[in-house]
Parts: structure tokens; C-alpha cells; sequence
């Protein structure tokens, strides 16, 4: 490699390393933000399958409080009362039927108190079919309210069920129970509009489905209800599936939202793709840069070459290098030509100085003895010297990023925390007016029952009772994202410490709180490994005086440290189940913190040189082994406590961090 290096034209030496420093760091950061693109993607379907599947556990919870609403009107006639009393069916006929069709009611069923049918209607779909309805018939005889659903024998049909009690001023007449099919209809109802399916199952054999893909009745696997949205796949397409359960009385129903992948495979390949371009765009510009550079240098060096050339072949000293600019080139030929001049008037001087020479190596020898026991000495400050420069200069390096990534960070969170502030103190006011509007819309339904034809039609195409209900829950909603918001600010806020360098009180909890907040987007589950688990255990500890943002620095260096053990475990097989262990006690006078991992753990053969400056076991370019010295000197010189590391190989490292009590 160095004779091919040696070999290149000195164009090629400037365009090639920097070319290869800038594209490496340019596709460095392009990977970087595609998977950060590509992460965020991710979370946002899952965040929007967990909406979903929310919004479709509210439209179940809907249709339930519609049949509530729509027995009661029925139950409640007096027409009713009476056909009943006198158990007149042709009556109860020609009262149901309408409101069966009116109210699209796919089952009405009416007994007496002894459990004996008056009237049964069905729709078409459903007269073959026999109910398993001995529960609700029960309920209804006895005139209590229930909500349940009930199984037609031999098919996968089910009802969601509701009974109610026909009472007169003479007490218990009989009851009531109408029912609705949970079928595609009412599937394709929920999500319409939506990109979404919907599938209703219980024991993983389907009832209905909005995917033609998914037979119904077949046996399915579906993930348990209180999973996470999981990668499923179906028909050979994959799917985010998430199971929500409906619960009746005597029995329950699980429903399986499907949100295909293809839609954020599509997504993440654009996303690539127009990454990819950029890089070679970015590439190209790069070179051509590069090509400019070198050749706007080698083009005047030439010409001072070509005159060195000829010096030395024709031992010319009279020749002159041609000065044609005034840049470092230039500054190179005139020095070429003075020192040709120099050279020349040296030649001259030659012969004089050689019989001075013989004089002066008599001296020299003798001086040199006592110049070499001068010189070991001062090679031994040197060395000492250059040590604690070295040391010294990536503390200032170090000291300067973290004092840069705070300002960065309390500038962010400052400008965060008005408008969210803004929005959270206006959410209570928001919050009043509507219960106001909510109040007096109630007011208008009490006293003016009866409106007109063109306000009820208005009222049912705005379906003012769900909103009624729904508007206070996304205000509650809306005041919980904000408190998020608020408490992220604030962890933010309290790692940046922009007063870092002041000596003063803080709560050690809330430092290593905000670091882990931080850290969260290497502690979450990733492609290659499962989430890391934080166990807290937290002491009664005071707040201590200590540089409160250089301690920030050490819990930041040594919870990366033990994330990289963590992964690097995981992938040898060590620990299935990731685990960083975090607690403090007061001992005495003192704090004190322990910070463990279950990773790969650290031999005990260079325990020893574990805080030395530039001592690192990672691989090039990842570590650069300044982390932990410079947390063992903000510990051992600034707060005046100690950092100490037991390990074993293989079973984990555990940092102990002690800081007295001032």
C-alpha cells in the first residue's frame, strides 16, 4: 500500500485521501439519518395501528350504546306495555316490525315472565339459525339489563345482544331483546375510509373479515390481545396485526387489526433511493472540488521542479524558480531561490570552514557527553510534558462538545417549552368553554325537545351524541401529550446544565434520569436486539453540592459503555435478556452509585489500564478511549471521590461511583 501511495502524482495524493475522508463521512451521516428516517417510520405505523385499533374499540363501544338507547325507546311505549299485558301478538306486530326495519335491528325478541316467546323476528340471514341465547332470555324474563353475545349453532354468526325489563305501574310484565350481527356490514363500517382490515375471531377461527384473503371459519393464528402490534403474514403479504378484545357477559370477542407493510417497505425503499442519489450527487461534487484543488496547486509546483531539476543536474546555481503568485506556492519559489543563493554563497564559504571544522570537533566531542545527559533528561519532561498536553487538549476537546451540546440542548428545549406552554394553558380554557358549549347544547335538547325537521336532520349528520362524548376525551388527550412534552423539556433542560461549571446543589437521580432519557433511542428494542431493560433502585439520598454537568458526562460515558457490552453480548449469546442496573445509597459521608450490565464484561488482565487516557478496546473509529479517563478525573479531582470497576468475563461490568457529602 505505501509503495502504490509513493507511486501516485502529487495531484493524486491531495484529491485521493480527501476524496476518501469526505465521502466516508458523507455516507456516515447518510446511514445515520436513513435509519433514523427508517425508525421513525416504523414507530409511526405502530402508533397509528394503536390509534386505530383504539378508535375501532370506541365504535364497537358505539354501536353497544346505540342498542342500549334503542331498547330503551322500545321498552319504554305504552303500546307496548299493553300488547304485552294482553299478550297480543298480531298487536306486538304491527308495533315491532316498523321499528325493527326503521332501527335496522337484526333480531327482536319478546317473552313473558315465565320465559314463554311472544314474538320472535329475525332477518332473512338468521331464521334458520338457533340462538344460544339462554342467558339473555333468562335475563330478559326476569327483567334485568344485560349486554352479551350470543352464538347461532353450527355457523360463525354472532350477535351483540341487549335486554331490558317491560314494566307497567302493576309491576314485571316481561322483556325485550333486540340484537345486531357482528358481521362484514358492520366491519366495513368501521373501517371505511381506512387503508385497514379488520378481523373478528374467538379461539383464532375467524367470524368476520374485511380480507378476502382470511376464509372465515378457518383456524387462524393471531397474536394475544395484550401484545404490541406484531408482524404477521398472510397470503404471503406481511401485516402489522394488533388484537383488541370486546367483552360481553358470558362471553367475549377478539378483533385483529391488519395494517399491510408494503405501504412503509414503499416508503423506506423511496426513502433509500433518494438517499442514494443524494450521495451521489454529493459525490460527484466532491471530485470535481477536489480535481480543481489539486491541479490549481500542482500547476506552479511544476514549474519550481522543473527548476530544481536542472540545478541539480547541471549544478547551475545561477538559475531562478519563476514567482507567479503571491500564495504558499509563491512563498516556496522565492524560498527555492534564496536557497540557491544560499547554497551558492555556502560553496564559498566551504573551504573556511572546513579548517574551522577541525578545531570545533575537538570542543564538540567534549561538550557532547555533557550535552547527551542533558538531553536524556529533558526527554524524560518531554515525554511527561506531552502526556498531560495530550491529556489536557482532549479535555478541552471534550469540555467544549459537551458545553456546545448544551447550549444546543437548553436552546431547543427553551424554544420547545413557550409554545407547548402556550398549548397547555390554554388546553383548561379550552377545556371550560366546551363543557360551557356542551352545557348549554344540553339545555336546548331539555327545553326544546321537538326542533325542527332541518335541525334534526343537521343533528344526526353532525351525530351530536358522539361527539358530545368523544370532544372531552381528545381534550384529555390533547392535556396528556403536552404533560409528555413538558416532562421531556424539562429532562432536557436538566441534562444540558449549562452551568456546568459552577459548584452547586443537585439532585444526582435527576441527572441520571435525564441521561437515560438521552440514551432512549439506544436502550429501546432495535433490529438486531431486544429492549434493554433499566431497573431503577433508588436510595434516600440528599442533594450534594458537585459540577452537576460534568457529572451528567460521567453517567452518559459510562451507560454508552454499558450499552455497547449489552449488544455486543446479545450477539455472542451471553445475554438473551439485556439488563443495565441502576441504584445509590448514602454511606456515611458519602453517595454512592452503581451502575451494572449483565454484558460480555471486561478481562481482568486490563482492568488495570481501564482509565488511562487513549486506552480503548473497541474498534477503530468507534472508541477513543478518553470516555472513562475523563469521568475518573471529574470524580477522583474535581468531587474529590473515587470510580471503581468490578468485572468478570462474561458475567458482566459494575461501575461504583463515590462522591462525598459537602
Amino acid at each position: 500500500m505505501q509503495r502504490f501511495f509513493r507511486g501516485l502524482r502529487l495531484s493524486q495524493k491531495i484529491v485521493l485521501p480527501m476524496l476518501a475522508v469526505c465521502l466516508s463521512v458523507f455516507m456516515l451521516g447518510l446511514v445515520v439519518l436513513g435509519n433514523w428516517f427508517t425508525d421513525t417510520l416504523q414507530q409511526n405505523f405502530r402508533q397509528e395501528i394503536e390509534s386505530f385499533a383504539e378508535r375501532v374499540y370506541q365504535d364497537f363501544q358505539y354501536e353497544q350504546q346505540t342498542l342500549e338507547t334503542e331498547i330503551e325507546l322500545i321498552a319504554n311505549r305504552d303500546m307496548l306495555n299493553q300488547a304485552v299485558k294482553q299478550r297480543d301478538q298480531s298487536l306486538l306486530l304491527q308495533i315491532l316490525l316498523p321499528l325493527k326495519s326503521i332501527l335496522k335491528l337484526d333480531w327482536i325478541k319478546v317473552i313473558d315472565t315465565q320465559g314463554n316467546v311472544l314474538v320472535d323476528l329475525r332477518n332473512n340471514s338468521l331464521t334458520k339459525g338457533k340462538f344460544l341465547d339462554k342467558v339473555v332470555t333468562n335475563t330478559a324474563s326476569r327483567g334485568a339489563h344485560l349486554i352479551d353475545l350470543v352464538d347461532v349453532e353450527d355457523e360463525q354468526q354472532v350477535l351483540q345482544a341487549v335486554t331490558s325489563g317491560i314494566k307497567s305501574s302493576a309491576g314485571l310484565l316481561g322483556g325485550i331483546i333486540i340484537g345486531n350481527l357482528v358481521d362484514e356490514t358492520l366491519l366495513q363500517k368501521i373501517a371505511a375510509g381506512s387503508s385497514k382490515h379488520l378481523i373478528i375471531h374467538r379461539q383464532n377461527r375467524v367470524v368476520a373479515t374485511t380480507l378476502l384473503a382470511v376464509t372465515k371459519g378457518g383456524n387462524w393464528q393471531f397474536p394475544l390481545p395484550d401484545l404490541p402490534s406484531t408482524r404477521i403474514a398472510i397470503d404471503n403479504k406481511n401485516y402489522l396485526a394488533k388484537t383488541i378484545v370486546f367483552p360481553g357477559a358470558s362471553q367475549s370477542l377478539n378483533t385483529t387489526v391488519l395494517y399491510p407493510i408494503s405501504l412503509l417497505e414503499v416508503e423506506q425503499w423511496k426513502l433509500w433511493k433518494h438517499l442514494g442519489l443524494l450521495f451521489l450527487l454529493g459525490s460527484s461534487i466532491v471530485a470535481v472540488i477536489g480535481f480543481l484543488i489539486a491541479r490549481t496547486i500542482t500547476r506552479h509546483l511544476k514549474a519550481v521542479t522543473q527548476v530544481a531539476q536542472r540545478v541539480t543536474q547541471e549544478s547551475n546555481f545561477n538559475l531562478q524558480a519563476p514567482v507567479t503568485t503571491e500564495d504558499e506556492v509563491g512563498i516556496l519559489a522565492i524560498s527555492f531561490n534564496q536557497l540557491i543563493q544560499q547554497v551558492k554563497r555556502l560553496l564559498a564559504e566551504q573551504y573556511e570552514a572546513n579548517q574551522k571544522l577541525e578545531f570545533y570537533s575537538q570542543r564538540l566531542e567534549e561538550k557532547i557527553e555533557e550535552r547527551t545527559q542533558a538531553l536524556q533528561q529533558k526527554n524524560i519532561a518531554l515525554k511527561q510534558t506531552l502526556q498531560e498536553l495530550r491529556l489536557t487538549q482532549s479535555q478541552l476537546i471534550q469540555n467544549e462538545k459537551m458545553s456546545s451540546l448544551g447550549h444546543l440542548v437548553a436552546g431547543i428545549a427553551h424554544e420547545i417549552n413557550n409554545p407547548v406552554n402556550f398549548i397547555y394553558g390554554n388546553l383548561k380554557y379550552t377545556d371550560d368553554y366546551t363543557q360551557q358549549l356542551l352545557w348549554l347544547l344540553q339545555l336546548y335538547q331539555k327545553h326544546y325537545p321537538d326542533p325542527e325537521p332541518e335541525i334534526q336532520n343537521a343533528k344526526q349528520e353532525a351525530d351530536i351524541e358522539y361527539l358530545t362524548e368523544d370532544l372531552p376525551k381528545i381534550l384529555a388527550s390533547m392535556k396528556i401529550g403536552a404533560s409528555r412534552i413538558r416532562e421531556i423539556v424539562l429532562s432536557l433542560r436538566i441534562f444540558s446544565r449549562l452551568d456546568e461549571a459552577e459548584f452547586k446543589t443537585a439532585d444526582i437521580h435527576e441527572g441520571i434520569d435525564s441521561t437515560l432519557l438521552i440514551l432512549q433511542h439506544r436502550i429501546k428494542s432495535q433490529s438486531h436486539r431486544p429492549q434493554i431493560t433499566v431497573i431503577k433502585e433508588y436510595a434516600e439520598i440528599p442533594k450534594i453540592q458537585c459540577f452537576a454537568g460534568q457529572l451528567n458526562q460521567v453517567f452518559m460515558n459510562i451507560l454508552a459503555n454499558a450499552i455497547d457490552a449489552l449488544e455486543e453480548g446479545f450477539q455472542n449469546g451471553l445475554c438473551p435478556e439485556p439488563i443495565i442496573r441502576i441504584s445509590s445509597a448514602q454511606v456515611n459521608q458519602t453517595v454512592v452509585v452503581h451502575i451494572a450490565d449483565n454484558g460480555t464484561g471486561i478481562p481482568e488482565a486490563i482492568q488495570s489500564n481501564l482509565f488511562d487516557p487513549f486506552f480503548t478496546t473497541k474498534p477503530v473509529g468507534k472508541g477513543t478511549g478518553m470516555g472513562l479517563s475523563i469521568s475518573y478525573q471529574i470524580i477522583t479531582e474535581k468531587h474529590g471521590g473515587s470510580l471503581q470497576c468490578v468485572s468478570l468475563p462474561g458475567q458482566g461490568a459494575e461501575f461504583i461511583i463515590t462522591i462525598p457529602i459537602r
